[in-house]
């Protein structure tokens, strides 16, 4: 799995790009949706679903290729805790819901498919839907949507707003190591659960600061934390 990062910036950006690359086959026309796939918040490790439709709007057949999702026209803008992160394999087109695939699309035809995103970890994510037609020309999307790391997200929503002079300009919740984090006040403290990978304990909240000593300090149990919060 190829990762890399950019600026939420970059996911608006797909949207701009044509919907048919080359002139041949701009009578093949992306109409559902509008605009980008916009999945918004999914808890890690469950699904979301949305529809995609393309029509033919010309004279003649169309013969369609795959629809995948793939991260070739993103270009690295972003690096450090908070960026997007562009991981294509959080987005999928399931075989059984994919009704355009390798398709011959008849003049006037609608097709459609499922776009999955199920997100493998915390934060922004992104990649970019093409659907393949001959002589490499594509139509495209841009596919967005944020992974949600439940309690945790839950407990510094509650952090923030019970120290708000402590936990200032945060950054969204990603993965470092074997956490889940969220860092504060220019990078000064980062709060987060070890929930990236398993432990034989249960998961606990730690904070960093670089100045402390010792720089990383267990907090409390998240499942504590959590019942203080009044998470769901």
């Amino acid at each position: 799995m190829t990762r890399t990062l950019f600026s939420r910036n970059s996911l608006a950006a797909l949207g701009a790009i044509c919907l048919a690359c080359l002139p041949a086959h701009a009578q093949v026309e992306i109409i559902e949706p509008v605009g980008d796939f916009q999945f918004g918040k999914v808890a890690v490790h469950s699904s979301a679903t949305q529809t995609l439709r393309v029509a033919n709007r010309g004279p003649s057949p169309v013969q369609l290729g795959k629809v995948i999702s793939s991260i070739a026209a993103v270009s690295p803008l972003c690096t450090g805790i908070g960026c997007a992160m562009v991981i294509a394999s959080d987005f999928t087109i399931p075989p059984e819901s994919d009704g355009c695939s390798n398709t011959l699309l008849q003049p006037g035809a609608v097709c459609s498919a499922l776009v999955r995103f199920v997100p493998s970890g915390p934060g922004s994510r992104g990649s970019q839907l093409n659907v393949f037609m001959p002589n490499a020309a594509y139509a495209l999307r841009g596919l967005g949507g944020t992974g949600v790391s439940q309690p945790l997200d839950c407990v510094l929503d509650w952090a923030e707003k019970t120290f708000p002079q402590l936990l200032t300009a945060p950054t969204m919740t990603s993965t470092a190591s074997a956490f889940h984090v969220r860092c504060y006040a220019q990078g000064a403290i980062c709060v987060g659960a070890d929930t990236a990978v398993p432990t034989p304990d249960q998961p606990s909240v730690y904070a960093y600061q670089a100045q402390a000593n010792p720089p990383l300090q267990r907090l409390d149990y998240l499942s504590s934390l959590s019942r203080l919060a009044q998470c769901q």
